[in-house]
């Protein structure tokens, strides 16, 4: 299971502001274009502007996303649309709409601020593409490239440097931030999850279990001999045997292809392990298939569908102190079976 499938990482962050932002600029110009009295070309060319991005900020809110690249073409695509009516802005709207005046200074000077901001964003958020489509529709329709040389000539790249400066500092802190919950989280011996993300994978597993209808299989397992191998072998091999057992019971959690997952495993001692099956309501099926990996291996299972985690620990514990009485005695008798006859 991917951990950044199942948190709210820093572009999902920065992605959620971009739609709210988008629909206050939208609204912005649109309000400010009606008080001001503008054009039926104004008012229409804003509220594009605004329609879109209340379309996105939906769809933000309704998809799971399991990958980040519908989202940027999605913000991409909507930042090429704020250029495209800013060009046609520029090129069509009676000046107006901008000046009481009719001087065009103040216009243009509104349309490649704007522009220029979006470009930057087109490369925070589109990355090398994204500028390079944001600047050629800048310089081929908004700027005047017959303009003397002056700091709008490169003010538009100076924004697409800050946007990919704010686009790799993003990568890396959601990068640090990955590793740090993968440190909180898992167990640096096996990988899997530890104690404290229990509560929490019970909770969501409960609650798609309760939405969908379908059961959930709750396992405790405790490694037979451990001790004993620490004892005979030394600590590095009890760790391998851990390890092991963790690999054969990681290979019977299912990893579906959305962020959903509807297993789990956990390591919560030393020898203790817990693991949650949605949709499984045969647990014996489950530790067979486990113990043609690893035999040597205690498990006690239960239904967790109305249980809380503290009856659902108490419960299974119960249930593999019950399986692990039944192995001890069916060795014994294997061991009295195989006893040579008293003469």
């Amino acid at each position: 299971m991917n951990p950044a499938l199942t948190r709210k990482n820093i572009w999902t962050v920065a992605i959620r502001d971009y739609w709210w932002m988008s629909v206050f600029i939208g609204a912005y110009f649109f309000i400010g274009f009606l008080i001001w009295g503008g054009s039926k070309g104004a008012l229409g060319s804003s509220a594009l502007f605004l329609v879109a991005a209340v379309i996105g900020l939906g769809v933000h809110y309704t998809v799971h996303w399991d990958r980040q690249l519908p989202q940027v073409l999605m913000i991409t695509a909507h930042l090429a649309l704020g250029e495209a009516i800013l060009a046609w802005q520029k090129a069509y709207l009676p000046l107006t709409d901008y000046s009481r005046s009719g001087i065009p200074e103040p216009r243009n000077i509104i349309v490649f601020l704007v522009s220029s901001l979006v470009v930057g964003a087109m490369c925070m958020f589109g990355g090398l593409w994204g500028a390079l489509v944001g600047l050629t529709i800048h310089y081929a329709f908004i700027f005047d490239v017959h303009e003397e040389f002056s700091v709008k000539w490169i003010f538009p790249i100076l924004m697409v440097l800050i946007g990919g400066i704010v686009a790799t500092a993003f990568r890396r802190l959601d990068q640090a931030y990955e590793q740090l919950e993968v440190l909180a989280n898992r167990d640096s011996l096996t990988g899997l999850f530890n104690r404290h993300c229990l509560d929490s994978e019970f909770d969501r597993l409960q609650a798609i279990a309760c939405e969908t209808g379908k059961p959930l299989l709750f396992v405790a397992w405790d490694l037979d001999d451990l001790k004993e191998i620490n004892d005979s072998h030394g600590h590095a091999a009890g760790d391998a045997y851990i390890r092991k057992f963790a690999c054969a019971l990681q290979a019977h959690v299912r990893k579906p292809s959305d962020a959903r997952s509807g297993d789990a495993a956990f390591r919560i001692g030393g020898d203790e392990f817990i693991s949650m099956h949605l949709d499984a309501s045969d647990g014996e099926k489950l530790i067979e298939r486990v113990h043609q990996s690893c035999p040597s291996v205690s498990a006690g299972w239960i239904s967790c569908n109305a249980l809380t985690l503290d009856q659902a620990l108490t419960q299974a514990d119960q249930a593999l102190y019950e399986n692990k009485e039944h192995r001890k005695k069916k060795d014994m008798r294997d061991l009295i079976r195989h006893l040579p006859p008293i003469a």
